[in-house]
């Protein structure tokens, strides 16, 4: 099914880089994410990004900005340099 939607920049940031730590097309990471959200199942779609939420028996800090692959490389970079 093809539908055009607007993600949030966060959202697609995420999206983008999941595509390319999978090697997949944005519509495949996408698809990935709300089938990990909806197998979730806790409630917390509606809530702000990590707030109050566990994973793995860890609080989920409401960080900013998603912590992503790209980022990850990026302050690895930086530790390579110094």
């Amino acid at each position: 099914m093809r539908l055009t939607i607007r993600l949030d920049p966060d959202v697609h940031a995420m999206a983008q880089s999941l595509a390319k730590a999978e090697d997949c097309s944005i519509s495949a990471a996408v698809n990935q994410l709300l089938h990990r959200a909806l197998a979730l199942g806790n409630g917390d779609a509606g809530s702000p990004q990590g707030a109050g939420r566990r994973r793995n028996g860890l609080l989920v800090s409401p960080g900013r900005m998603p912590v992503t692959a790209d980022v990850v490389r990026g302050v690895e970079a930086e530790d390579d340099v110094a």
